[in-house]
């Protein structure tokens, strides 16, 4: 296992769901309600705040941002006067949003929790189960979770059901699939998707762990956040570990960029408590290079 990062952008308050876009790494602060933009030198800007528990962003094919509003479950979209209503979820979902990727036909494929997370893990027992030396099989949740997908034009539809806490999604468009992280299930789950948009062919690649956020290398190798167990794995297609990187905080997050696509950025935290999360401020983007066999 590797161990040597460096930390590029720092003083968040809970870093989390990684995008390389248009030459910066754009993340959101999860519970400091903001998205942000960090260029390969640091450099960060805020593009814009938002109205409570922020998660996953995307961009439609005309440049504009979508981000999901956790809470209030839906998803918002960036125009030149702010943020509007993309799509209202909340008829649908009484847990909350999560991920988001959004492919080049502008459909948005987002996942809800489920049940209440913090609640789940307050159990010391669960905490237990999923800081084993390997997790088998997912847990004996309160509920599953969906994915959803999103047209462009702010229409929806259950696109998977029965996860067990869907969390980290991704699209390959190479291959035509679609992987969503079950943190609670401890695999990732991998279907194909249809011309029409239909999720078919589902299969599970157990890790013995439980996964967060999830991000694609330029060979459709997945990089797997391991919180629990402070690092991220780099793994194949069969769910065979191949790689991994190790942090000294709680690794929540990662995603494959920069320039050269030779870069992986890591979300870590000291903790996922909320208030503490707050008053340490101490969240940040962490990086390892990459070798040419393992990313783009």
């Amino acid at each position: 296992m590797r161990t040597t990062t460096s930390t590029l952008s720092s003083g968040h308050v809970f870093a989390e769901c990684p995008r390389w876009h248009e030459g910066r790494l754009w993340f959101v602060d999860m519970h400091g309600h903001t998205v942000i933009a960090v260029d390969e030198h640091g450099e960060s800007e805020v593009i814009t705040e938002v109205p409570g528990r922020t998660g996953g962003i995307g961009w439609l094919p005309d440049g504009r941002l979508l981000v999901v509003q956790q809470d209030a479950r839906k998803i918002l979209r960036l125009e030149p006067e702010g943020l509007v209503e993309h799509a209202d979820l909340s008829g649908a979902v009484s847990s909350m949003l999560n991920d988001l990727w959004v492919d080049s036909s502008g459909r948005a494929w987002v996942g809800e929790m489920g049940f209440d997370p913090e609640e789940f893990l307050a159990d010391p027992s669960v905490v237990g189960a999923l800081m084993a030396e390997r997790v088998d099989g997912p847990l004996d949740v309160p509920a599953t979770s969906r994915v959803f997908a999103v047209e462009p034009d702010g229409s929806w539809r259950v696109a998977a059901e029965d996860l067990v806490f869907t969390n980290g999604i991704v699209v390959d468009e190479n291959l035509g699939r679609l992987y969503v992280a079950e943190t609670m299930g401890a695999r990732i789950t991998v279907f194909d998707i249809g011309e029409g948009g239909e999720l078919t062919g589902r299969r599970e690649l157990p890790l013995g762990y439980a996964p967060d956020g999830i991000g694609l290398d330029g060979e459709g190798r997945l990089w797997v956040s391991d919180p629990l167990h402070l690092g991220a794995a780099l793994v194949g297609t069969d769910g065979t570990e191949l790689d991994r990187v190790g942090t000294d905080q709680l690794c929540l997050a990662c995603a494959v960029g920069g320039e050269d696509g030779l870069t992986l950025y890591l979300c870590t935290a000291p903790t996922t408590d909320s208030e503490e999360c707050a008053r340490l401020r101490a969240a940040r983007i962490d990086t390892a290079s990459l070798v040419a066999s393992a990313a783009p």
